[in-house]
């Protein structure tokens, strides 16, 4: 585009009183122009959204069947110029679907133009003759994607104009632009969250828009617009993939490689509006060309902003450290990647806390000229753009050596059959091992998994896999220098997520590939398993861990009977970990041996059938300590005071994880409820759980305990509700500063394991933590711990420190490493490092008949926390047991 034509963009917007709402729409947001560019030539022919939806682009938020009708009108107009495309559904059934805009001689060989950005994405089968002819040949891909979080509303409008502008636009540059690009434009990429938030503006709305910051209109009722129908954060799922939105979309990006991609956001009210550069901490791993080609199209943007008279910001608040987010993630494909940040006015008016009025169309006006920018900096750097992929991918193949070793941890084996399919899933290959072999000075058993370092995707090997990725000394020291004056620190998410250490995997990095025969691997997450002895005259033994589980309650819906052995044994058949559940014949439905079958082919547990009952060690298959399971009947807290990512992943852990159905159920109705039907409660991470419960919800909650119930709380939230003495839910204590006698306990400083017998009293305050991977050790004793790993990696996050429970007051299930082994991952302050050591990370507490578990940490975060899952379920499997409860299922 011409900058006479930019300059021409109106540089405000002038606020006018709108007339009464038409009678297919509520009243629209006050226009001082009936074009987002002032100065534009349009084809007047090109359909408007004011013809095919009733109004203006940014009078109104679009609906996403609006926006998707309004595509389809450009895709009739110009069939030649415009395709439509669906990529997957969300759990509400709503089409995720996408459009590519380009020149009718390019959009005639799409598909050459994604084979060529495959092909010169990998040097191995791309000459680089053919990689020249390719970067002389191909146009640039451009991808836009908007509104990831459903109450973050402008950019999905502003992608209806940006359709609208290359289509429409009489600027000779502008159809140049589609002569070097081609543009992918993923208008909504939440559908679910953002119907939900304009469900609830428009139940608020009155007769004309209301600016001030109390109006119904923009008071979101729980749990907000912003997650998708699971609750989930999608621009944090990126490399997990658990949600269809961020599945199908990582999918489609890996197909297509584009060469640009621009994540679309909103922001609070006041602020401005952001682009890269980034702020520090900047992920060591992203490429210098990366970061050069951000800063280019951020300077233009600049420019573009500076002729509108609108104020950016760039290098604050937004960092480029962690890969799961919607501008992460693809960069380790080799995309330039991007998030854009408009300060939202969530509605169609608002006001600012310095008096002056943000709308709606004047946030679709920024990211629609940011985008614009962005179209025109990749259209003038094309070239350069596939040199850099081609670059990438050969520094991919010839810049790493040896390979990362994957293998089954005992105690959950499957876990590594997940992790090898999400590695795939995020393009990365990944073999199985035909033999055992030996590598780091170690041997591996057959079916271990082998990620080579010489690969074109091997930076986004490197960030998934790398134990610790450091933050960079010299941002930690500015933090340090910041703590000494009193102000917090700029870490803007986790600092941890190597995905080995997540799922609790053991993993190697080795500086030579092993000498040994692999079978590429697939995206699939289970590797089917076949039953040992599928007619076994006595009946199966299952196999502990996550696998195991999930067909353990298979059965248990079926109305198949088993017990759980809560302590080791020796059968004819092997050793078998506590944990192992039973399912005898005798009893049972005759074509039992057949469901296992299928089972153990779904899930990959490892069953083994047996003919006899006698075992040579350990407890007997009729001890008391092999325990009845039936399948529980769970109620988890939902609403207010839940975080709505908390309760989400819990109940899609539960539900769509592990198939056990819950009840959701808001939280203040645990007042007056009869909760005796549930022998299982989930409190979610939360605050304020006592204000929402009040004194009549925490009496019928500690009576239901009391009875049998067994209550299990997630996170800092409700542990602060368990922790208060006053509410008599168990001994657990949380741990305060010496100088507030009244809130707790005072906090203990542990650095050797006899002081943790002797419960020494300290009085020094960890700062908290942003999220570090930690050490914590189990009690293989215990009920809760019966299967799990002696060893496993928790999620470390706030500054709560929970003194530890005296054998008379409970169990301290799991504690944290000491002070030299406790951090896995991440960044963790010294002295939060020293509170932490040794002190419970999760506790078991009784209560009458009933037991409180109490999660100190969140074991359900982002659902991405694998190896943390098995011991969650054993808290609603094995816990009813335990505590004898017989209520109605």
């Amino acid at each position: 585009m011409s900058r006479r034509v930019f300059a021409a963009l109106f540089a405000g917007l002038a606020l006018s009183t709108a007339g009464p709402a038409a009678a297919q729409t509520l009243a629209r947001a006050p226009v001082a122009s009936p074009t987002l560019l002032a100065g534009a030539s349009h084809d007047p022919s090109v359909p408007t959204t004011q013809q095919v939806l009733g109004w203006a682009t940014g009078e109104q938020i679009s609906r996403p069947a609006e926006l998707r009708r309004y595509f389809e009108a450009l895709a009739a107009h110009a069939p030649d110029r415009v395709r439509l495309f669906d990529y997957g559904q969300t759990h509400e059934g709503r089409p995720l679907w996408g459009a590519v805009v380009a020149s009718p001689a390019n959009l005639a060989r799409l598909e050459a133009i994604k084979a060529g950005s495959r092909a010169l994405s990998d040097p191995r089968a791309t000459s680089a003759a053919e990689a020249e002819r390719l970067i002389a040949d191909l146009p640039a891909i451009v991808w836009l994607a908007h509104s990831v979080h459903g109450d973050e509303i402008s950019p999905a409008d502003a992608a209806a104009a940006t359709a609208h502008h290359l289509l429409a636009s009489r600027d000779p540059a502008v159809q140049a632009w589609l002569q070097r690009t081609i543009v992918v434009i993923v208008p909504s990429q939440n559908p679910d969250g953002r119907d939900r938030f304009i469900n609830s503006f428009r139940a608020g709305f009155g007769v004309e828009p209301n600016p001030d910051p109390l109006s119904a209109e923009r008071a979101q009722p729980w749990p907000g617009g912003r997650f998708n129908h699971d609750l989930f954060d999608l621009n944090r799922d990126w490399f997990i993939q658990s949600q269809p939105e961020t599945r199908s979309h990582a999918a489609l990006v890996l197909d297509w490689r584009p060469h640009v991609l621009v994540d679309a956001h909103e922001m609070g009210t006041d602020e401005s509006f952001f682009f890269p550069p980034e702020a520090e901490p900047l992920n060591p791993l992203l490429p210098a060309s990366t970061l050069a080609m951000r800063e280019r199209i951020g300077r233009n943007t600049a420019q573009r902003f500076d002729e509108i008279g609108q104020p950016y910001f760039v290098r604050q608040v937004f960092d480029a450290f962690y890969p799961g987010y919607g501008d992460g993630w693809p960069a380790y494909l080799g995309a330039v990647s991007m998030t854009y940040e408009q300060g939202s006015a969530r509605g169609l008016v608002a006001r600012r806390s310095d008096g002056s009025l943000l709308t709606y169309r004047e946030g679709v006006r920024n990211t629609f000229v940011a985008l614009l920018s962005t179209i025109e900096t990749a259209a003038a750097n094309r070239e350069q753009l596939l040199r850099d992929r081609w670059a990438f991918a050969r520094d991919g193949v010839e810049g790493g050596r040896g390979a990362y070793i994957l293998g089954p941890n005992p105690a959950d084996p499957t876990a590594v059959e997940k992790l090898a399919g999400l590695l795939v899933r995020s393009g990365i290959e990944v073999g199985r091992a035909d033999r055992p072999f030996n590598a780091c000075g170690r041997q591996w058993p057959a079916g271990s998994y082998v990620v080579s370092r010489s690969q074109p995707l091997r930076r986004m090997a490197e960030v998934l896999l790398t134990r610790d990725i450091p933050v960079p000394a010299d941002f930690m020291a500015r933090q340090a220098a910041r703590r000494d004056r009193g102000l917090g620190d700029e870490l803007y998410d986790v600092t941890a997520w190597s995905l080995p250490l997540m799922f609790n995997v053991p993993a190697e990095a080795c500086g030579a590939a092993p000498q040994v025969a692999t079978t590429a691997v697939g995206p699939e997450l289970v590797r089917p398993a076949a039953v040992a002895n599928p007619e076994a005259r006595y009946g199966w033994l299952i196999h502990p861990g996550a696998a195991g589980q999930k067909l353990t309650i298979a059965l248990l819906r079926q109305g198949v009977a088993a017990r759980a052995m809560l302590a080791p044994f020796t059968h004819e058949s092997g050793a078998w970990p506590a944990g192992t559940v039973l399912v005898p014949r005798a009893g049972q439905p005759s074509d039992l041996s057949q469901r296992l079958q299928a089972l153990a082919a779904a899930t990959g547990a490892r069953v083994v059938g047996v003919d006899g009952s006698w075992t040579t060690s350990g407890i007997s298959f009729g001890s008391a300590e092999a325990v009845g399971l039936t399948l529980p009947n769970v109620l988890l807290a939902w609403d207010e005071p839940t975080s709505p990512t908390a309760a989400g992943a819990a109940r899609h852990i539960l539900e769509r994880e592990f198939g056990l159905p819950v009840t959701a159920a808001r939280t203040a109705r645990l007042a007056g409820a009869d909760l005796n039907r549930y022998p299982v409660i989930v409190l979610p991470d939360g605050s304020d759980y006592a204000g929402r419960l009040g004194a009549r919800g925490i009496a019928n909650l500690r009576a239901w305990v009391e009875r049998g119930g067994i209550l299990v709380t997630l996170g800092s939230g409700p542990a602060a509700l368990v922790a208060d003495a006053d509410n008599k839910l168990g001994a657990v204590r949380l741990e305060t500063d010496p100088e507030d006698e009244e809130a707790g306990t005072e906090r203990t400083l542990l650095t050797t394991e006899a002081e943790l017998r002797a419960a020494v009293l300290g009085t020094e305050r960890p700062t908290s933590v942003a999220g570090a991977l930690v050490r914590a050790r189990t009690d293989a004793e215990h009920w809760l711990a019966a299967g799990v790993a002696p060893e496993l990696i928790l999620l470390a996050q706030g500054d709560a420190t929970y003194a530890p429970l005296s054998p008379d007051a409970g169990a301290n299930v799991v504690s944290y490493l000491g002070p030299d082994q406790l951090r896995a991952s991440g960044q963790l302050w010294d002295e939060t490092r020293r509170a932490l050591a040794f002190k419970p990370a999760v506790m078991v507490t009784p209560v009458g008949r009933g037991q409180v578990v109490v999660f100190t940490q969140d074991p359900t975060t982002r659902a991405y926390l694998d190896g943390l899952k098995p011991l969650f379920l054993n808290a609603l499997l094995l816990g009813p047991a335990v505590s004898g409860a017989s209520w109605v299922q």
